[in-house]
């Protein structure tokens, strides 16, 4: 009895070892891949790419918003900058995290899908499969990871919630649906096509009628309503940014450039994704009777999510689509056709090959990053290069740090706060509720790419804001390189002091 006792316990002990090292392996894989791709985000540009510029230009006031983002990841920053001070580290360090989170979210979407780790795992990786996640997501993007977990994570507390039936998940969505509000406004899609396709499925149908599904809807009106009453008072700020955002530069909406449009989002979205299935798992896209009620949940909410986008950007006036409005959506559909290859029957090599293809998509990634870090192949390295000098630049034309900084594109807003680490950074047409405070000795840095001259408006904004003009006797500094024909990917920022409109008079007097 003591022998078999001992041979039971040793049997056993390596099972559980093994369970363990399953559910551990894909956090340790998700952790190297995000040091890899921090590695070469380094490598590509020293610099502050946009969304990384202009969350830490927007985080030096805390405010209910900041224009066409919604609030929560700026607030992230603004913690991790209290914290650990506004640096190329903290930006980097909050915008890493948030991916890491993302691919918790996908995976434990996917645990809550399908039947093993492995296929969590799987579904959370497959994510690689859509070009916004595998390339636009390791060099910038900050928002759109955010709401992409958020929205992976609905999905896994509704399942949750339905199956147990306990109040706290009940909250746990509710919290969610919000604070996925709070990161990116292309959220409230995907939140409208989950619960239009709650009400498909009469499970679900029946907890969102219940008291569970009023109190989930309480907390999500009672977390979103103080940013929504912002948005309320500052709709005049805000219409400008709003516009530019559904609209290109012709605002005459035509049907070609709308289905233009629709393709390159299917092509950039769910392309990829679509083919690699086609080819190692078609059975996935067979109609399967036995599917679960998650698995049919999810998918129409994808269907539902997607049409309740184009029926908004229509409403909205917008003339185009753009991909990332659709990328909460897409980030989902390999758990969705992953959830499905539980009831199909598909050969272990099929599943290798998806996971071979993965690492496919990881490795292209990893060149083009460094093809983009260390040579001058393509356009977008000798873009970021001159970027960066650009930054060089202006923190050496800047040999007098002034005590606030008056700037017309929060692309350029980030990097001059590094430069000048006591002076606050206001950005023109931004909100006034989310500026900080312009005093002391202010200078402009405005955009001076095609020609020497501040733009009539840019004059209007300064004045009406800050009361604040261009010094008539100083001389403007130039830093950069003046957009010609010969040089058309130019970029040149102006530097000129700024004064009070009494003082201008008096000077020209």
């Amino acid at each position: 009895m003591r022998l078999s006792g001992e041979l039971t316990r040793s049997l056993i002990q390596p099972a559980a070892s093994l369970r363990s090292l399953e559910r551990l392996w894909f956090p340790a894989a998700v952790g190297v891949y995000l040091l890899l791709i921090a590695g070469l985000r380094s490598l590509v540009a020293k610099s502050l790419m946009f969304d990384e510029s202009e969350q830490l230009a927007l985080s030096q006031v805390l405010s209910l918003g900041y224009g066409a983002q919604p609030p929560l990841v700026v607030w992230i920053v603004w913690v991790a900058g209290t914290v650990f001070g506004p640096s190329t580290a903290t930006i980097l360090g909050v915008r890493y995290a948030i991916l890491g989170f993302m691919y918790i979210g996908l995976y434990a979407c996917g645990r809550a899908l399908t039947a093993t780790h492995e296929r969590a795992a799987l579904a959370a990786a497959s994510a690689l499969l859509v070009p916004a996640v595998c390339w636009d997501f390791v060099l910038d993007k900050t928002n759109t990871p955010m709401a992409c977990a958020m929205a992976a994570f609905t999905v896994a507390a509704l399942i949750r919630a339905v199956r147990n039936g306990e109040l706290r998940w009940a909250v746990v969505v509710g919290t969610l649906i919000g604070l996925g509000t709070l990161s990116k406004y292309t959220f409230i899609p995907f939140a409208a096509g989950l619960v239009l396709a709650s009400l498909t499925v009469p499970v679900y149908r029946q907890w969102m009628l219940s008291r569970r599904g009023v109190i989930a809807l309480a907390v999500t009106v009672a977390i979103v309503l103080p940013h929504a009453a912002w948005v309320l008072a500052s709709r005049a700020e805000l219409s400008e940014s709003m516009t530019l955002s559904l609209t290109t530069d012709r605002p005459d909406r035509t049907f070609g450039m709308m289905l233009s449009t629709a393709g390159d989002v299917l092509a950039s979205s769910c392309a990829v994704t679509l083919v690699v299935f086609a080819v190692f798992a078609p059975h996935v896209f067979r109609r399967n009777a036995n599917t679960s009620s998650e698995t049919r949940l999810l998918g129409r909410a994808l269907l539902l999510g997607a049409l309740t986008a184009v029926v908004v950007v229509l409403l909205a006036g917008g003339n185009r689509f753009k991909a990332h409005w659709f990328t909460p959506l897409a980030v989902l559909l390999p758990t969705f056709l992953i959830a499905r290859i539980d009831f199909t029957r598909i050969a272990r090599q099929r599943v290798i090959g998806l996971w071979a293809t993965i690492g496919v998509v990881v490795l292209g990634m990893v060149a083009g990053a460094g093809m983009i870090g260390t040579t001058d192949w393509l356009r977008q390295g000798r873009s970021l290069r001159a970027r960066d000098q650009l930054a060089v630049d202006v923190a050496r034309a800047l040999d007098v740090h002034p005590e606030s900084i008056v700037c017309d594109s929060p692309q350029v807003a980030g990097n001059l706060r590094l430069a000048c680490p006591g002076a606050s950074v206001a950005v023109l047409r931004t909100p006034m509720s989310s500026r900080p405070a312009v005093h002391g000795s202010a200078i402009l840095v405005w955009d001076a790419s095609k020609n020497d001259t501040i733009l009539d408006k840019t004059a209007m904004l300064l004045l009406r804001d800050y009361g604040l003009s261009p010094d008539p006797t100083s001389i403007a500094r130039f830093a950069g390189e003046l957009q010609t024909s010969t040089n058309p990917g130019g970029r040149r920022l102006g530097i000129m002091r700024l004064v009070p409109i009494e003082s201008t008079s008096a000077a020209l007097r």
